[in-house]
């Protein structure tokens, strides 16, 4: 029996087939990132990224993975157990210098915030101060990698050093019970995060910053795979974007920004996760990234950067500067 349809019977039926059907999108990529330490305020904008749409917008469902250490992010996403990683630069720099094929694709600390922390009452005044004092670390920790580069630029023995290799969270008690003598931060999230338990606790915290020994490179970078760079260009593109974006947003609305973020690790301490926050927005740009977009990697910081890694780490060959970056995906951010 054949079927006869109206002039408006088949085009019914098609439009109330699209109506329970739907509108067909293609299914969002699924992309792992590996962050160099315990979730804090540094890092807000990935944060925003997630919540606040930039990723969907970019058709990724993004996941965090929290770290223990710079290492970590090098190393994952030159093993392909992450996508994306987000840690110090050098660090990634001496992964690369091992074959490693991760690479440099923005940079989200322009200045080199590294640094130890540690108590006035320590009598730790000079980098010469830290031998024979105790360093409460983990292997994949930026402070621990780059302990070595920094005695030789400093002019210290770091096998004079004493590591006690300890978990993250313990890091803080242990050193203001005097368990330890010194402990690495960064920027955006040991250092100020310490000053301000520092001032709870009336403990004076004295710092001794990377740049002023001898490190002046970039700090924390994105990475990826130089495979994933090839091979898959749009993906990084989108992702590059998505980031650095919601950074831009965060910068404009610090105050949204925070309570997103805030919403999502609600256990985090405010006062804390505020001044780490303040911290990192404050050290993505400068006259570089407010020229080309947030990200920009500047060839003679990156070459600098990689001289030093090369010196400190006796890298051998040493790595050409050229390979361990591009700023193929960086673009102008909306309002900046």
């Amino acid at each position: 029996m054949k079927l006869r349809f109206g002039r408006v019977g088949l085009p019914l039926i098609v439009a109330t087939a699209l109506i329970f059907v739907g509108p067909q999108h293609p299914a969002a990529e699924q992309v792992t990132v590996q962050l160099d330490w315990i979730i804090g305020g540094k890092h807000v904008p990935f944060y925003v990224a997630r919540d606040k749409g930039f990723f969907k917008d970019n058709g990724l469902e993004v996941k965090f993975l929290a770290g223990n250490g710079s290492l970590q992010p090098a190393q994952f996403v030159d093993t392909k157990q992450a996508d994306y990683g987000y840690g110090d630069l050098p660090t990634a720099i001496q992964v690369m210098g091992k074959s490693g094929k991760n690479r440099a694709i923005g940079v989200g600390m322009v200045f080199q915030g590294g640094g130890y922390i540690f108590l006035e009452e320590s009598g730790i005044k000079t980098p010469k101060d830290l031998e024979g004092k105790s360093y409460g670390t983990t292997p994949s920790d930026f402070g621990y990698i780059l302990l070595p580069a920094l005695a030789a630029a400093a002019g210290f023995d770091h096998k004079k050093v004493v590591i006690k290799t300890m978990e993250p969270a313990v890091r803080t008690p242990a050193l203001l019970e005097r368990k330890i003598d010194f402990i690495a931060g960064a920027r955006g999230s040991s250092i100020p995060r310490m000053a301000v338990i520092g001032n709870r606790e009336g403990k004076k915290i004295r710092f001794l910053f990377f740049k002023d020994m001898g490190l002046n490179t970039y700090g924390h970078v994105l990475q990826t795979q130089e495979e994933r760079i090839k091979n898959n260009p749009d993906q990084v593109r989108r992702f590059v974007a998505a980031v650095f974006d919601a950074w831009a947003w965060s910068i404009k609305n610090p105050n949204e920004a925070f309570e997103l973020f805030m919403k999502a690790n609600p256990q985090t301490d405010r006062e804390i996760t505020w001044a780490e926050m303040q911290d990192g927005l404050n050290d993505i740009q400068d006259l570089e990234t407010k020229q080309y977009g947030l990200g920009y990697l500047k060839e003679s910081m990156m070459k600098q950067s990689t001289e030093i890694a090369n010196k400190y780490f006796g890298l051998s060959p040493a790595i050409d500067y050229k390979i361990t970056f591009t700023n193929q995906f960086i673009k102008k951010n909306p309002g900046m």
